[in-house]
């Protein structure tokens, strides 16, 4: 499993870089804690 991902992005120069990534920081992070919390929901209940 790979631990980091390489993108190209196109970035219209209305937005700066810095919020673009940090846009994506905060959704994949979001994302990573809806799977963990439903992991462990799962392992708690026993199904």
């Amino acid at each position: 499993m790979s631990d980091h991902v390489h993108m190209m992005l196109a970035i219209p120069p209305k937005y700066a870089v810095s919020q673009v990534v940090g846009y994506l920081v905060m959704e994949s992070a979001q994302h990573r804690l809806r799977d963990y919390d439903r992991t462990r929901r799962q392992s708690m209940s026993g199904f």
